[in-house]
């Protein structure tokens, strides 16, 4: 019991740990970039019976988040805060609700506090909970559901009414909510088998409410989207190839894995091992006969792939990232069952001490990057502002417009200077130095979200024809100030 109570205050302090990590990654508001922009700006531009309809820039979000981000864009106005406080909000529910959930599925202290810390510490997860993006909502959507079919009802009536009623408003905050409600109804069914007592009106009540609701969201919202084709382009390397026997099935089979284990789950080069111990624990829950747990962790990537080979929903990093407890659990099994074997074998307690190595190892690697940065371009901005003269032109380079309209948007753009924005020339890059030559004069170059090499080529070009008065580098943007008019 004293041993349970020690875990249970290490959890509660690793939670912490988190929400601050969290709360400093919020608070050093790193610039918006291109894809946070793109919907950025659709929250910020439309109003609220405009998100109902298709977005602009080939945006996909469920209704209800892109509603609750315009509620916060009004509430606090003209910044990234107000954008990325319901993302954050959800990480720490999150984190809460995945302990809870780890708990009872595993009724291990131990295991649960391994698995916290690697939840906790999970530089995905960290970095999404200041993204404004839906993926962090997808985190809490599955995790609050399974919480709630789990926890223990005094009636179950309230059980399946409770269930109705957030798995319906679930569908229109969550695009994986599908999945797992699709878990859930198949667990509900299994449980009232094994029961020998299937409570036909109960189970109705969940069902019939999904259905409809689900039913009603998929032919208002989803049905002849007119991004569809651009968006199946977009995501064409996430749908598994159908054809076992082709090689193009076995290179996305160990691309995905080599993803989950070195990327999601943030193990670099030792994502072998973690999956070598993933696998260990998989071992031990079907030795086990713990069916429960293998359902609730696997049908959701199961299905999901399945989805991905029919091209309905892809299969990638931001679109699985509420499977990242799912495979925390697993592999937390899994290094327990070593270290507890060792520990009987070699009758060495401080064997214990070991899986603290994991969420070193995972926290060393945040650490290489935090607080996470990406296309700095408000920087490049504010150096423009502190150096720019009123004659001087700015040439936006194409990746960089959506972010940089953002802040033009929201006022953060202090200059009011002749604006030119770049097209796009992809395998064309001489058609770029082209189209900043027409722009004679004194003009600035701002480079954000930059593709390949095209920002070389294009300074290289330059530095050949005219006299680079300025520069500035940051993190993925950069600025230049080139004299148009005076040749080398």
């Amino acid at each position: 019991m004293q041993q349970t109570k020690k875990t249970h205050y290490a959890a509660i302090t690793i939670m912490l740990l988190a929400v601050v990590l969290s709360l400093v990654q919020f608070l050093c508001n790193r610039s918006i970039w291109l894809d946070e922009a793109m919907l950025a700006l659709n929250i910020i531009n439309k109003n609220y019976s405009g998100l109902l309809q298709p977005l602009d820039y080939l945006q996909v979000a469920p209704i209800a988040f892109l509603q609750i981000e315009k509620v916060l864009s009004v509430l606090i106005p003209n910044s990234e805060f107000g954008l990325r406080l319901f993302p954050l909000l959800c990480f720490w529910a999150s984190v809460y609700l995945f302990y809870k959930i780890t708990l009872i599925l595993t009724k291990d202290a131990k295991i649960t506090l391994l698995a916290v810390s690697l939840f906790c510490l999970n530089t995905s997860l960290i970095y999404y909970s200041s993204e404004v993006k839906q993926y962090m909502s997808d985190v809490f959507v599955c995790l609050l559901l399974y919480y709630v079919l789990l926890k223990e009802y005094k009636n179950n009536t309230n059980r399946f009414i409770l269930l109705a009623v957030l798995g319906a408003i679930s569908i229109f905050l969550s695009n994986v909510s599908a999945i797992v409600l699709s878990t859930i109804a198949v667990y509900l069914i299994i449980e009232q088998i094994k029961a020998k007592r299937i409570i036909y009106l109960g189970l109705a009540i969940p069902f019939i409410t999904w259905a409809v609701v689900f039913s009603f969201y998929y032919l208002r919202f989803i049905h002849n989207h007119p991004s569809k084709d651009a968006m199946l382009a977009y995501w064409s390397n996430c749908f598994m190839p159908l054809n076992v026997f082709e090689i193009n099935f076995w290179d996305f089979c160990f691309n995905k894995i080599k993803m989950v284990f070195s990327t999601l789950l943030p193990f670099g080069n030792l994502w072998i091992v973690a999956l070598l111990l993933f696998i260990i624990g998989l071992y031990c829950l079907i030795k086990s006969k713990n069916r429960k747990v293998l359902l609730f962790l696997l049908l959701p990537l199961v299905l999901q792939l399945v989805l991905s080979a029919f091209k309905i929903y892809p299969f990638d990093l931001r679109l699985i990232l509420y499977q990242t407890g799912f495979y925390i659990i697993i592999l937390s099994i899994g290094i327990m069952r070593i270290i507890n074997l060792s520990i009987n074998k070699t009758k060495k307690q401080w064997l214990a001490w070991l899986p603290i190595i994991f969420p070193l190892i995972v926290c060393i690697d945040m650490l290489k990057n935090y607080p996470s940065k990406t296309e700095e371009i408000k920087e490049s901005i504010q150096f423009i502002a502190s150096h720019i003269k009123p004659d001087e032109k700015v040439y936006v380079y194409y990746g960089a417009i959506r972010a940089f309209d953002y802040y033009l948007k929201t006022d953060k753009v202090p200059f009011k200077n002749q604006l030119v924005y770049g097209n796009g020339h992809r395998g064309e890059s001489k058609k770029y130095v082209d189209e900043i030559k027409k722009n004679t004069g004194m003009c600035w170059i701002l480079f954000s979200h930059i593709h390949e090499d095209e920002n070389s080529y294009i300074t290289n070009s330059l530095d050949s024809l005219y006299k680079k008065t300025l520069f500035y580098k940051t993190k993925d943007s950069e600025v230049y100030l080139y004299n148009l008019v005076n040749k080398q």
